[in-house]
């Protein structure tokens, strides 16, 4: 290693500063002041005009370092620029050496010195031998953020020219750049770029890991995350794992376990003796449990903060106080300073004041920032502030040095009284938002918020309802990108709001008319959970798909139905298991996720949800999302889809031109708007049993009765679409069960052309037929086989085949 002199003469501000020394017409005044750093001196030496004087005895000693070769290189550099051929003899080795030599000199000379010789280096092909002096060009070469991607391109040229490619470019390449966490989006364009153009099909994932213990940021961990989930590594485990768990980082390390035990990549034996990593794996083993343990979700209160609650309640003791417009005025005068006010109220035994003293004082108080040295004499002399909104707010924001909101609430033409009411604020941001006054907005929300411990995330959830309340779903969309840009979660109160933009339906019935709003509400709804979803920014629980699924369902949107329902399917679904990991994976389901356990730690979640437990439990996500009733409807939904001649064709699922109402009939007649088949609900069905949902068959037999008694029955139905689809039906029973039993796979209803054959098809179900049929226990053989049953028993006992194998069995 050089020793400490060469070290600091190597720096480039070093070298800057010997250079303006040499340049210099004489020494500044400032030399002689040893405060004065070496930069600013360089500053003020490097801009002189002064004729360059002979180098001094500093710079003639640092010549001597100069290597012999240099001479090869500046005559390489003028074969380059004429154009010439190289015709010296030099070695390769030596070549690379020289280069190298250069390399250093002018990245230590220049700040622009990387990219002049790489420049310079026109023609030049670098090595791709396991040699120091390749190291140190790839490794240089790659450090300027111009130069890099032109490197990697050098590389994949070598690599289609000569089929070799310098094996350690990927480490060094990913190790410097993921160091840095502002080029940390440069690293990843780095990374698929070699990954294309060098076709790398094994990544040093293990030494960067290593590497990445002391020198990689949060935001490098996320990239690197990244780069290992879609990598075939399995090796990083024990260089990962333990470093987070020494420095703390328990929920990452947590994130880490969980990852590369679900890829196969297992900690080595002593690794796995770490107590933190017993803890992991004890967790892990626990969600694997097929019986365990599960309870359902609790959402509770919002978390305060107990030491302003406390406060607001009152004191302990009993207060002495008093009347709170007397000590206001004492305030308010003039004649006496504040001081003099609090020592005058502590020896007479007051010990407690109101808002209205509180804000006379602090309006007294000059420069403002002074009002925190009024608080420290109030709780000097024993006097603490009455337990209200106003005083506690004001204290809060002094403390917390929100000058803004302590001159808002100072200027504010509110009675310190009306802070107390939250209804009467709510409405007040109503009004402070429609006039966009946003700083008595702004003030307003910091009063809303204050007994909260996380008050910014409570800020944000009142401006979001307060917009929602307004139905003003334009701004209501831009707050929750600010808040999904923030990392604020969204409260099940929030959710629960925006439910509220639904239209209203009695139960049993369809939504209600329109209203006159120009947008599609269920489907505005729909966006904002799945966004949410997406974003990681708040709990939306499988039960509150119920009605959106069902709205959709009647409406006949089933094109949506199927295209929600699935993607529901996909995100729900456990995927810890087997059973539901062939599922597609959106791409936002794993960072989603994380966020959520972070967030929720509680194992009662959706997902938290063990794998091994069967979805007969009723906690289950996919029971939740899709229970009993949910298959039954969709029967029900698919035959009116299929059925209605004034079954809606989904048009608005087009562009805003096209979904126009005359458009229609065109879009009818060209079969660019075609009908569904009655069956779609049960191909849907089908397709969910296939991806691993439990389908209950009595459910589906008990839809479908339902469905063939209203076509075919004998009654009529008070119903006018069930009266409508027996009109437009033109299918027969007999198709109906053909059809039904070839999509099920199985025999659901038994042909009606068997019907008579014998005593055992005579017991069949037809929607023609009792409802209620008195079957017999028991049955005879003859009454199923027919009277001639024992005779053709005989013919086949008789047979050669049949009496062989008859012995071979004896």
């Amino acid at each position: 290693m050089p020793t400490a002199l060469d070290r600091l003469l190597a720096r480039p501000s070093a070298l800057d500063v010997l250079r303006s020394i040499v340049n210099a017409s004489e020494h500044p005044p400032a030399w002689l002041s040893t405060r004065k750093c070496w930069p600013c001196i360089a500053r003020r030496c490097q801009y002189s005009t002064a004729p360059e004087k002979p180098l001094p005895q500093i710079q003639r000693r640092w010549n001597q370092f100069q290597q012999p070769n240099r001479a090869h290189v500046l005559r390489r550099y003028r074969l380059t620029e004429t154009g010439g051929e190289r015709k010296d003899g030099i070695a390769r080795q030596d070549e690379a050496a020289i280069w190298a030599w250069e390399l250093q000199l002018q990245e230590r000379r220049h700040r622009s010195g990387i990219r002049d010789v790489w420049r310079a280096r026109h023609g030049y092909s670098l090595p791709v031998e396991d040699t120091p002096d390749a190291k140190f060009l790839w490794g240089t070469f790659i450090k300027d953020p111009k130069v890099v991607i032109a490197v990697i391109d050098h590389a994949a040229d070598i690599l289609k020219e000569t089929g070799r490619a310098y094996p350690y470019l990927y480490e060094l390449c990913m190790g410097y750049w993921l160091s840095q966490e502002q080029y940390v989006d440069l690293a990843l364009v780095c990374h698929h770029r070699m990954l294309v153009k060098l076709k790398l099909r094994t990544l040093p994932l293990r030494p960067l890991a290593r590497l990445g213990q002391s020198r990689f940021g949060p935001k490098a961990l996320e990239a690197f995350i990244d780069i290992y989930r879609n990598s075939n590594e399995r090796n990083v485990y024990d260089e990962v794992v333990p470093a987070l768990c020494a420095k703390g980082n328990i929920t990452a390390a947590r994130r880490w376990h969980t990852l590369c035990v679900y890829r196969g990549d297992l900690p080595s034996p002593s690794i796995a003796s770490h107590p933190i990593v017993q803890i992991f794996t004890a967790e892990m083993s626990t969600l694997s449990n097929p019986s365990p343990s599960f309870v359902g979700p609790s959402f509770g209160k919002p978390k305060l903060n107990e030491e302003l609650t406390r406060r607001l309640l009152g004191r302990d003791t009993a207060p002495v106080r008093f009347e709170d417009s007397f000590c206001a005025r004492m305030f308010a005068t003039r004649a006496f300073p504040p001081e003099s006010i609090i020592r005058g109220l502590a020896m007479v035994g007051v010990n407690e004041i109101g808002p209205q003293a509180v804000r006379a004082m602090a309006s007294r108080t000059v420069p403002m920032s002074a009002i925190s040295a009024r608080f420290e004499q109030l709780r000097a002399n024993g006097i603490a502030l009455q337990g209200c909104v106003f005083s506690l707010a004001l204290e809060k924001f002094v403390l917390e040095k929100q000058w803004h909101l302590v001159r808002s609430i100072m200027d504010s033409d509110q009675h310190p009284d009306v802070f107390d009411d939250a209804e009467l604020q709510k409405k007040l941001l109503d009004f402070y938002l429609d006039q966009q006054d946003w700083s008595q907005a702004h003030r307003t929300l910091a009063i809303l918020s204050l007994f909260h411990n996380d008050s910014s995330n409570q800020a944000w959830n009142l401006l979001l309802q307060a917009h929602i309340r307004r139905f003003n779903v334009h701004a209501a969309t831009k707050v929750l990108q600010d808040m999904r840009t923030n990392d604020a979660l969204i409260t099940p109160e929030s959710i629960v709001m925006f439910k509220g933009c639904l239209r209203r339906r009695q139960r049993g019935r369809k939504p209600t008319n329109n209203m006159g709003r120009r947008f599609d509400d269920l489907r505005y709804v729909t966006r904002v959970f799945t966004t949410i979803l997406e974003g990681g920014t708040g709990y939306i629980p499988p039960h509150a798909w119920r009605e959106i699924i069902r709205r959709f369902g009647m409406l006949g949107r089933f094109r949506e139905l199927r295209r929600l329902i699935f993607w529901l399917l996909n995100w729900y679904a456990p995927r810890s298991g087997t059973k539901f990991a062939e599922l597609p994976r959106s791409s936002f389901l794993d960072s989603a996720t994380e966020k959520m356990r972070a967030a929720f730690p509680d194992r009662s979640h959706y997902f938290h949800f063990p794998a091994g437990v069967s979805q007969v439990n009723g906690l289950h996500p996919i029971r939740q999302l899709f229970p009993n009733s949910l298959q039954q409807g969709l029967i029900v939904w698919g035959f009116k889809a299929g059925l209605l001649p004034n079954a809606p064709r989904e048009q608005s699922m087009f562009s805003p031109t096209a979904a126009k109402k005359h458009y229609r009939r065109r879009f009818l007649k060209k079969g660019i708007l075609r009908p569904l088949d009655w069956s779609v609900g049960l191909k849907t069905l089908v397709e969910l049993r296939d991806s691993g949902i439990h389908v209950h068959r009595h459910t589906v037999v008990k839809a479908l009765q339902m469905m063939f008694v209203n076509l075919f029955g004998r009654g009529r139905s008070r119903r006018k679409e069930n009266r409508a689809m027996e009109r437009a039906n033109i299918i027969p029973y007999a198709e109906y069960v053909h059809e039904v039993n070839k999509l099920w796979g199985s025999p659901l209803f038994r042909e009606p052309g068997l019907f008579g054959k014998s005593r055992l098809h005579a017991m069949m179900w037809h929607p023609r037929l009792e409802r209620r049929v008195h079957r017999r226990t028991v049955l005879r053989l003859s009454e199923i086989g027919g009277p001639n049953w024992r005779k053709s028993d005989e013919e086949k006992s008789s047979l050669p085949g049949h009496a062989s194998s008859e012995g071979g069995s004896e």
